[in-house]
Formats: C-alpha cells, sequence, structure tokens
C-alpha cells in the first residue's frame, strides 16, 4: 500500500497545482478584467463561455471511457488493446471537433434571435465563434491527455496547464491594459489552447514510442463497449451542465445581467473550491481501473476508505476555511459593491461541501463501469436544481439561484450517493459512516474554535488574513493527522509518530 499511497499523494500535489494557481490568478485578475470591461461586457463574457460550454457535451463521456479502458488494458499488460482504444477514441474526437465547428456556426446564425442590441450581437457572433474553433481543436486532445493520465503522469499534463496559466495571463494584461475588450480574450484563448494542444501531442509522441497510431488501430468493433460506457458519463455530464452551468441564463433572465457577474464571484470561487478537492481526489481513478483488471478487489476496498478519509478532511478544511474568510476577502478583493457575492457563496458552499466529500465515491463508480445510478441521479439533480432555481429567482434573487443549486445537491450527497456507492464494494454502510462522520464533526468543532478567537481579528487586510488563515491551518492539519490518521495512514507522509 505504501508505495502507491505515495504515489496518489505525490501526484495530487500535482493535481492540485493548477486549481491554485487559477485562484492566485483570479485574485489578481478578476478586479482588473472587471474594471477594464466593466459588468455588462464581462457578463457578456461569461455568457459567451456558458453557450460555448455546453460544446463540452458532444464529448459524450468518451474522456472518461478513454481513461478507464486504457487504465484497465495497462493493468492486464495488453499493449495492443492500449492502442486499439487509444486511436478508437482519437477518431472518435475529431468527429466530435467537426461538429462543433458546425454547432458554432448555427449559434453565429441564430445570435440575433436572443441578443437584440446589433453591437452585441456582432461581438457575441465573434467571440462564439473564435471560441467553438479553439473547443474543437481540443477534443482531439483528449485522446493524448487520457493516455498520459491513464500512464498517472499528471505531473506533465498540469505543468504544461501552469506554463499555458502563465503565458495566457501575461497576454490578457497586456492586451486589456491596451484598451483589448472580449474579442482579445477570444483570440488569446485561441492562441494558448492551440499551442497546449501541439505541446502534449509532441510529448506523447517523443516519449511514447510504444504508442501504435494510425488508422489501422481504429477498430468499430470497440465503438459499442466504449459508449455503452460513455453514455452514463455523457448522461451525468448532461445533469452537470443542468447543475452548474444555467445559472447565467437563468440570472439574466430574471434579474439582469449586470446581477451575473455579482453571482459570478460568489460562485467562481465555491467552483474553484469544487474544481481543488477534484482535483486532488480524481486521480484515482486509473489507480482503481488498473486494480480492476488485477481482480484486486480487497485493495480497491482498502484505498477506498483510505481516500475518502483524505478527501473528507481536505473537503471540510478547505470549505470552512472559506466560509471564515470569505467575506472579508470579497470586501477587500472586489470591493463593498460585491458584499452580496459573500451570501451567493455561503449558500452554494453549504452544498458543494457535502459534493465533495462524495468526490471518491463518484470516481469509483466510474472506475468500476458502475456509474449508470450516479448519471441517473445526477441529471434528476440537474433537473430538480433548474426547477427550484427558476420558481426561487423571483422572489429571492440570485441568492435563490444559488438555493435552487444547493438543495438537490444535499439529498443526493448525504443519502444516495454513499450508500449506493458502499454497496457495490460490499462495504457495510456503518463502517463507511464511521468514517466519514467523525472526520466532519472533527473539522465543524477546529473551525467553530478557529472562528470564535480569531473573529474579532478578521480584517479585509490581506496580511492579517494570511497570518489568521495560516495558523488556523496548522492547527487543523496537525489535529486531524494525529486525530483521524492512524499510524499506517501517517506513515504514507513519513510522519514518524
Amino acid at each position: 500500500m505504501a508505495s502507491l499511497a505515495r504515489k496518489l499523494i505525490q501526484g495530487s500535489l500535482f493535481r492540485v497545482l493548477i486549481p491554485v494557481s487559477n485562484v492566485i490568478v483570479t485574485f489578481f485578475m478578476m478586479p482588473f478584467v472587471v474594471g477594464n470591461l466593466g459588468d455588462r461586457w464581462y457578463g457578456l463574457w461569461v455568457l459567451a463561455a456558458a453557450f460555448v460550454g455546453y460544446y463540452g457535451l458532444l464529448d459524450l463521456g468518451l474522456s472518461k471511457a478513454n481513461e478507464r479502458f486504457i487504465s484497465r488494458a495497462l493493468g492486464r499488460e495488453e499493449a495492443e488493446e492500449v492502442d486499439i482504444v487509444f486511436n478508437t477514441c482519437l477518431g472518435l474526437f475529431i468527429g466530435a471537433a467537426v461538429l462543433t465547428v458546425i454547432a458554432s456556426l448555427v449559434i453565429v446564425i441564430v445570435t440575433p434571435h436572443f441578443v437584440d442590441n446589433a453591437a452585441d450581437a456582432r461581438i457575441f457572433r465573434i467571440v462564439t465563434l473564435i471560441i467553438g474553433i479553439t473547443m474543437a481543436i481540443s477534443f482531439p486532445i483528449r485522446a493524448y491527455t487520457g493516455f498520459l493520465y491513464s500512464h498517472i503522469r499528471f505531473d506533465v499534463v498540469n505543468i504544461i496547464e501552469f506554463i499555458k496559466l502563465v503565458i495566457r495571463t501575461a497576454l490578457i494584461v497586456y492586451f486589456l491594459s491596451r484598451g483589448g475588450g472580449i474579442i482579445a480574450l477570444a483570440f488569446i484563448s485561441f492562441a494558448v489552447e492551440t499551442t497546449q494542444c501541439f505541446v502534449i501531442v509532441y510529448y506523447v509522441k517523443r516519449k511514447y514510442l510504444a504508442l501504435g497510431t494510425g488508422i489501422r488501430f481504429f477498430k468499430r468493433s470497440r465503438i459499442r463497449p466504449l459508449l455503452g460506457y460513455s453514455i452514463y458519463s455523457f448522461i451525468a455530464t448532461i445533469g452537470d451542465r443542468l447543475q452548474f452551468h444555467l445559472d447565467a441564463f437563468v440570472i439574466t433572465a430574471f434579474v439582469g445581467l449586470s446581477l451575473v457577474t455579482h453571482y459570478n464571484i460568489g460562485a467562481r470561487i465555491a467552483n474553484y473550491y469544487l474544481l481543488l478537492i477534484t482535483s486532488a481526489i480524481a486521480l484515482v481513478m486509473p489507480v482503481f481501473s488498473r486494480l480492476e483488471g488485477q481482480n484486486d478487489y480487497d485493495s480497491i476496498r482498502k484505498y477506498y476508505l483510505f481516500v475518502t478519509k483524505l478527501n473528507t478532511i481536505l473537503s471540510v478544511f478547505a470549505g470552512g476555511s472559506i466560509l471564515i474568510f470569505g467575506k472579508a476577502f470579497i470586501l477587500r478583493w472586489m470591493g463593498p459593491q460585491y458584499s452580496d457575492s459573500y451570501t451567493v457563496l455561503v449558500i452554494l458552499l453549504i452544498g458543494l461541501i457535502f459534493n465533495s466529500i462524495q468526490i471518491t465515491s463518484k470516481t469509483i463508480l466510474f472506475s468500476l463501469s458502475k456509474h449508470r445510478m450516479y448519471a441517473i441521479t445526477v441529471t434528476v439533480e440537474g433537473l430538480a436544481n433548474l426547477a427550484l432555481s427558476l420558481i426561487l429567482v423571483r422572489k429571492y434573487g440570485i441568492f435563490g439561484v444559488a438555493m435552487g443549486t444547493t438543495i438537490p445537491i444535499l439529498v443526493t450527497n448525504i443519502f444516495i450517493i454513499p450508500a449506493y456507492t458502499n454497496r457495490v464494494l460490499n462495504i457495510r454502510i456503518w463502517k463507511y459512516a464511521r468514517v466519514v462522520l467523525g472526520t466532519v464533526l472533527l473539522g465543524v468543532a477546529i473551525h467553530m474554535a478557529s472562528w470564535l478567537i480569531i473573529r474579532n481579528m478578521i480584517s479585509s487586510s490581506y496580511i492579517t488574513m494570511s497570518v489568521l488563515a495560516a495558523v488556523a491551518s496548522v492547527v487543523f492539519i496537525v489535529l486531524n493527522t494525529f486525530i483521524v490518521l492512524n499510524r499506517e495512514e501517517r506513515s504514507q507522509f513519513k510522519i514518524p509518530f
């Protein structure tokens, strides 16, 4: 267990590199971007990105299928099967890229039907087309990144992502400070994403010379099992889109475009929180798939409980820390006119903390091809989110939209997903509940004690917030390490006690 656990922990450090870097960049960049574009143009940028984001549905869940089946083939030591899965997925991704370009052209044609202002419509068309082409180019690269993930090379992908982030940020500062608008943002995204794609392809071809590529490895017989797996990943993606990506449209329709920015500030922090936890935990998917390929279910259950414990510690730690310092941070970061963004953040985080605790459960279901029930559940959750948001937005505005997201999340992630996952793994629910509930209660108690001690010391000073957060973090981590983790688990971190 030791060597693999350390590999997972080291991989987690690379996986969290990008979300942490994004948080830092957002901290400096969002006031700059909103200040240069204004609430209206920034809201239009968010709306355009939300539209293009739906092109991701053309993935059809193949990214997870690619990673899952290559990982299983590696566990079975079937080199030819790796080549077949990779090239078959690559061919399907190329087809998705073509459909993305067609969809972009359709959006360009119908834009005047939902954007009344002629000047806004023109810019929206240009931005949508550029981002759509960027998305199309990114589809075939998913086969390459999935191949690297299957080999547990998260370090390579994320180092490239980090370099891309640095370059993209520098370009945004340069062009916006010289009067560029959202069209400049779209061209910047196109340039850096395209460059990243070429770098990843070059690395895979140079590093993995044994990987066979070409039309001869494309097997139509593999399409059905790949789509049989991916269809439920696709359904889950639809549920996720309904859950997290319709808010901007609801707010625009019922409250106004300017308030999209207010909502997006709180939602952006909440989404970065979820991304941080997902990035740290989701790397276990290829590991579980390899173990399944070796028929080692005892190890799967053992790692599942261990990773769940780490998952819960990280979720409560990060979520509670944001709740404690979030208000002072937003007021200092964006200004008092965005104080309503903290309320949005609190409402969303209540649900997302429970959502993030279940990331290990969701990941293992995909790893073992047992994700059908999850896909159906998250789709129902997304539909409930949309219905509740449409009802509550009329009375509570952007807070109602946040509540519409949170309520279904609480129901599914407290009751449905953990019960189903433990049944699949043949683990008694009380054993799982003892791990999660004890960890949550300890984390809440530590955060409450910290807040009572430092609440009157929290100010809008970045230095003060950083010092208080650092002290509270050390206390939280130390107590959880020695109370929640046993001696064997602490040994994975090379703690000699």
